[in-house]
């Protein structure tokens, strides 16, 4: 699996209540999809895409903890290169959500908190 570190990071507001004046704030600073029933050659896919951090032993991902999720939809130019290489979904992603990636990191997790 693979995940991208971007910036800007994800910055989600958390409230212990809801009359707390002061939301206090958590970040994510990594991306990973993954895509719902890709069928092959299909002219749109849509992906459950996460935010959130990972942890690493020996420049590998071991962990990922999710902070945000949502779902989005991929077609035309941004599935047709597509390939063997995720990344290319990975920046596409990012880009619509408006932000970039800055490197890839890979790993095979043990705990997937999606």
């Amino acid at each position: 699996m693979i995940f991208g570190k971007i910036t800007p990071v994800l910055s989600l507001a958390i409230q212990e209540t809801l009359f707390n004046p002061t939301p206090e704030f958590t970040t994510g600073s990594y991306i990973t999809a993954v895509a719902n029933r890709y069928v092959l050659g299909a002219n749109q896919v849509n992906f459950r895409v996460s935010y959130g951090n990972c942890t690493f032993e020996n420049g590998e991902v071991t962990s990922f903890k999710s902070i945000y999720a949502d779902n989005i939809t991929l077609s035309g130019s941004d599935i047709e290169t597509w390939g063997t290489d995720d990344s290319i979904i990975l920046e596409a992603i990012a880009t619509q959500q408006g932000t970039s990636i800055t490197e890839i990191a890979s790993g095979s997790i043990n705990n997937f908190d999606f």
